[in-house]
């Protein structure tokens, strides 16, 4: 039995103290994965693998011809006994440039403000009554579902204070088919138009659109910009 935990995304975070959580059951793990290229600003494409036991790893991949023999044996770590290539480019380089630049103190800076651009936009989505915020975010993903210019209930709306932090999925509704391809039919306008670039997934059964923040240059003029492109795309249609 192996135990892998997948922290691609979200594992950069444990740099926080404020989201030392994260990391509660590592130390069960036989490997773990975190990419700082999601999170913590190398560019595409760098992955780092932590393996419990190395020697385990090795045995999996190490298959060593009479050709590279002399190459194996040897006092230091040949890479390609620990995975498919038998040669690999220097990613390790981009990274030592990124965080040398910007520091530690710079990385944690720059992951708080992804925090605070996902709860700003998740603000400005309740406010609008013809969007739902799916999911609380509680890192730099967001996931919003347009629903449409439902006819207010008896007694009106309620005020947005009133409104659920989260609004609950409704699957009442007579028109979840075509409320799917409409979130699907923005997300690829959106795209297409080339000025902003947005992903859809399910949740729920769902599709809902979502917006991933981990540009070190995204600022609030950019999101502000972004949500008002969906805002007028959804009206669009």
């Amino acid at each position: 039995m192996w135990l892998h935990i997948d922290a691609a995304y979200g594992g950069g975070f444990a740099m926080l103290p404020d989201y030392h959580w994260i990391t509660k059951g590592w130390e069960l793990a036989d490997s773990i994965v975190i990419n700082p290229h999601k999170t913590v600003f190398v560019p595409l494409d760098f992955s780092v693998l932590y393996v419990r036991g190395l020697e385990r790893l090795r045995r999996v991949f190490t298959l060593v011809p009479e050709v590279l023999r002399g190459d194996t044996i040897e006092g230091e770590k040949n890479y390609m006994d620990y995975g498919i290539q038998l040669g690999r480019r220097f990613r390790a380089l981009k990274a030592w440039v990124i965080w040398r630049s910007l520091g530690r103190a710079g990385v944690v800076a720059r992951l708080r403000e992804q925090i605070r651009l996902a709860n700003l936009l998740a603000d400005w989505i309740k406010k609008d009554d013809r969007f739902e915020l799916s999911a609380q975010p509680s890192m730099g993903v967001i996931c919003l579902r347009f629903v449409g210019r439902d006819p207010a209930p008896a007694g009106g709306r309620p005020s947005f204070s009133a409104r659920p932090a989260v609004a609950p999925y409704q699957t009442d509704r007579s028109n979840e088919s075509k409320l799917d391809q409409l979130n699907s039919d923005i997300v690829e306008r959106i795209n297409a138009s080339g000025r902003a670039y947005l992903t859809q997934t399910k949740l729920c059964g769902r599709t809902v659109m979502r917006i991933g923040l981990g540009n070190v240059l995204t600022t609030e003029e950019h999101l502000r910009k972004g949500w008002d492109l969906i805002r007028e795309t959804a009206g669009a249609l």
